[in-house]
């Protein structure tokens, strides 16, 4: 490709990135929308589809350095456009589970309810409300700029750690388009959402780039630069925090074994980066030690590798839903994990490589006389698999332990870790088909693999029907609803739900120090039972209920589950049936008061069920 087309494609990628992103900004969401996607331009797509495509042409190939690197910016640019999109299409907010509780979390640290230490992940919140400050913009839209933010730290950092593990400039690229696939958001646990333990997990590169520096020259302002990071990794989340104390824990020892094996302990303790990792771990203790859910969650790692608790019901649970709207498990887990497979199985590859060219590694040889390298590459990447390994038994425990959904958090930071190896993975294959074949050829896998693979992973970086799921939007009309209705209603009526939470938005604007159980009938924060109750819902209750009704909520189940629990006759007769008054609407959220019928027979006692 000459150079002139190079700049061609270059001028046309920049061009519908920023056509399509003012056609998305001049066509914001006025409304509840169930899918992005759809309620998207098909001119942004195309623009960013456009720019992502040019963006691999121009970077694998043989053009020189400039062009190639403004290529692999356009390919940026067009990600960060599409990870923008809440922002840019004028999203109220994303996300009515935890993402609502940490948006009031951080309101109650912005009005000084809240102190910075009884949070037990404090940094989102405290930058949310120092963005908020400083730039004056409301502060759940800081909320969700944060998100764009560490995505943007992940896009950047995943090609650093790639480049410091191999200094391979074709393996480097393909962190680069790797990172872009956003591996570990599976939206089942990591998700596009203001949730600490995914921010945490699109930070985690960053950490471990200052690790890499530090292993592989130890100076004092490298040191300075991981003990700076290390409370901040602590305070953005212990859970991934803990994770990365094992992984960085084997690999020191690792490191100290070696050079003790090979006899060089002496002339090498200074490049010993245990120490600062024992400033890490301590770092961690000293935190955790506060934190009773830590002591919970560690309590019920023993009772799992004890046998005492039984394989997790949650995916049961889930393939029965899917069964009831027309999906199914596999094809949920192809479409979500299809490419991440694909990357574990890379990440076998790199292992197997890694393993055969360190074979002197058994020896007593000293690490200088392992490869034409130096062998220090190989050391390296075989300390990181070894540093992984306490970090897989975790995943293994909680996954098999059935200890909730949490496995799910471990396998998100799992997958940041298999989006490097799996990078440095198509980079080895890439050399070998360069070396048995032709450049050209390596050069035409690598676009048509990244071109495959970033297809599969675009429609899943946010949520929607595609994937049986929604978007998360909260408009602005709903939260301005409930603000209503806890402003005004009667303090004795409680409240019922039909999917949105009442009790998250309720301690979001109203009360942070009710519990979950205040805010529902009988102290039972399951739901309305389905099609309400077989649409007689004044017998199910023995007492005046409230049941707000979002925008949201006319949408999910009557369209995208197929009326699985609710359909659109079931909210026809919430509007139609004497007794149940609506006494709040505003077109996105309306608010009824439901009368219990007055007769012998006796109301429904509710059963709650744990988590």
């Amino acid at each position: 490709m000459s150079e002139l087309r190079v700049r061609a494609l270059l001028v046309l990628g920049y061009a519908l990135t920023g056509i399509g992103t003012a056609s998305a900004y001049l066509n914001p969401a006025t409304g509840y929308e169930l899918s992005i996607y759809a309620g998207t331009p098909a001119l942004f797509w195309v623009g960013s589809t456009v720019a992502l495509l040019v963006s691999i042409l121009v970077v694998f190939s043989p053009s020189t350095r400039g062009p190639r690197m403004l290529g692999a910016v356009l390919g940026g640019v067009g990600m960060l456009s599409i990870v923008s999109l809440p922002i840019i299409r004028g999203y109220y907010y994303v996300g009515e589970a935890d993402a609502l509780s940490h948006l009031g979390t951080a309101m109650e640290m912005h009005a000084g309810v809240r102190g910075f230490t009884e949070n037990r992940y404090p940094v989102v919140h405290t930058v949310g409300v120092v963005l908020h400050d400083v730039t004056g913009l409301p502060l759940r839209h800081t909320m969700l700029l944060l998100i764009v933010v560490f995505i943007a730290c992940f896009f950047v950092f995943v090609p650093l750690v790639v480049r410091e593990l191999t200094d391979d400039l074709t393996a480097t690229y393909v962190g680069l388009f790797s990172g872009f696939l956003l591996l570990p958001i599976n939206h089942l646990a990591p998700s596009y959402r203001v949730h600490p333990t995914s921010q945490a997990i699109l930070f985690a590169p960053v950490f471990l780039f200052a690790f890499l520096l530090l292993y592989k020259n130890r100076t004092w302002p490298r040191s300075v630069m991981f003990l700076l990071l290390a409370p901040t990794f602590v305070l953005l989340h212990p859970q991934q925090a803990a994770s990365l104390v094992a992984f960085f824990g084997v690999i020191a020892v690792i490191q100290v074994l070696y050079d003790v094996r090979s006899g060089r302990a002496g002339a090498q303790m200074r490049s010993w980066v245990l120490p600062e990792v024992a400033a890490y771990a301590v770092t961690f203790w000293l935190w955790v030690q506060q934190l009773p859910v830590f002591q919970q969650n560690t309590e019920q790692v023993i009772e799992a590798l004890a046998g005492e608790i039984q394989f997790a019901e949650s995916t049961a649970r889930r393939t029965g839903s899917l069964d009831s709207v027309g999906g199914s498990l596999p094809e949920v887990f192809m479409k979500l994990f299809f490419v991440s497979t694909a990357y574990i199985l890379l990440t076998g590859v790199v292992l197997a490589v890694v393993v055969a060219s360190v074979r002197p590694y058994r020896s007593n040889a000293p690490v200088d006389s392992i490869a034409s390298d130096g062998g220090k590459e190989q050391i390296l990447l075989l300390s990181l698999f070894g540093g992984l390994v306490p970090v897989g038994l975790l995943f293994v425990i909680y996954l098999v332990g059935g200890l909730s959904d949490q496995y799910f958090r471990h396998l998100g930071l799992l997958m940041m870790f298999g989006t490097v190896l799996g990078a440095i993975g198509i980079g080895l294959v890439v050399r070998y088909v360069r070396q048995q074949r032709s450049a050209t050829t390596a050069r035409g896998l690598v676009v048509v693999a990244l071109v495959v693979v970033t297809a599969l992973s675009l429609p899943v970086v946010f949520s929607s029907p595609y994937i049986y799921d929604s978007s998360h939007h909260v408009t602005e009309a709903q939260v301005n609803g409930y603000e209503t209705t806890f402003e005004y209603r009667a303090e004795s009526i409680v409240f019922d739900d039909v999917r949105s939470p009442v009790f998250r938005y309720g301690r979001t604007l109203a009360d942070s120090s009710a519990s979950e159980t205040d805010f529902y009938y009988q102290g039972c924060p399951d739901g309305i039972p389905d099609h309400f109750n077989n649409q007689s819902l004044r017998a199910y209750y023995e007492e005046p209920v409230y049941v707000p009704v979002t925008g949201a909520d006319k949408v999910r189940d009557p369209e995208l589950w197929d009326g699985f629990r609710f359909n659109h006759s079931d909210f026809d007769y919430l509007r139609t049936e004497p007794g149940i008054d609506r006494v709040q609407a505003n077109g996105e959220y309306a608010l009824y008061r439901v009368e219990p019928r007055n007769s012998q027979q006796t109301s429904q006692v509710r059963q709650c069920f744990p988590g």
